[in-house]
């Protein structure tokens, strides 16, 4: 491994871990500490076994596909707080596009490297002389550990948007409640207006103001049965 491998991993396994001191600086409640340190964990383990197996080229590649990612997804919430909507829209379904592929990739990308590359130079046994882990074994468990990963991001990315769909329903079932309601209210401040004008009235106009009510409701009825 040359010296520029081993000063990125160690410069990420660094990065990663100055995030479990900063839950404690930030004071961050006890029920989200947990959310907080699931993907620096992870980080964590991987990059810490990509760099003791000499596992680290394809290690690499499966870094850099998930921080193009990572990237994007940050770039959309700068410009969303920046108040640049529609171009965070674009930011974010690029992002949500980049997610699924960047998923597929990884795991075809781990799929070609452990189960067939690293296949055809496969040692019996580990030499930890020449820092060779290159056994079916390790091979195996680490193509297990990326595809599990993989499909545990996926399914946490599926139930978020699943989620985000059902309130955006639950959003515009009460928008359409709310303009409904105004429509009725005015109705009913129009038969109520109405009413106050004929209470106004003296008792013989209010008679026959009912009585005109009364024959024009029994005309628009014959009408209806006639038709």
């Amino acid at each position: 491994m040359t010296f520029m491998f081993k000063f990125f991993f160690v410069a990420q396994l660094c990065y990663w871990l100055h995030c479990f001191p900063e839950v404690y600086f930030q004071k961050i409640k006890k029920e989200e500490i947990v959310n907080r340190l699931t993907y620096p964990t992870l980080y964590l383990i991987f990059i810490a076994a990509a760099y003791v197996l000499n596992f680290a080229r394809v290690g690499l590649c499966l870094l850099l596909m998930n921080y193009v990612t990572e990237c994007v997804f940050h770039s959309a919430r700068l410009l969303y707080f920046a108040e640049k909507n529609h171009i965070a829209n674009i930011a974010f379904n690029v992002y949500n596009v980049g997610f699924v592929l960047i998923r597929l990739g990884s795991i075809t990308l781990s799929v070609l490297t452990f189960w067939y590359g690293l296949a055809l130079s496969e040692y019996e046994g580990i030499n930890l002389e020449t820092g060779n882990f290159n056994t079916q074994t390790i091979r195996i468990n680490c193509l297990l550990s990326v595809c599990l990963v993989q499909a545990w991001m996926m399914w946490n990315f599926i139930t978020f948007h699943l989620k985000r769909l059902r309130e955006q329903s639950v959003e515009l079932s009460k928008k359409k409640q709310n303009l409904k309601a105004p429509k009725k209210q005015k109705r009913d401040d129009a038969k109520r207006n109405s009413e106050e004008d004929v209470s106004e009235l003296p008792e013989v106009d209010q008679n026959t103001k009912r009585d005109m009510r009364a024959r024009v409701s029994a005309s628009s009825r014959g009408r209806k049965y006639a038709h």
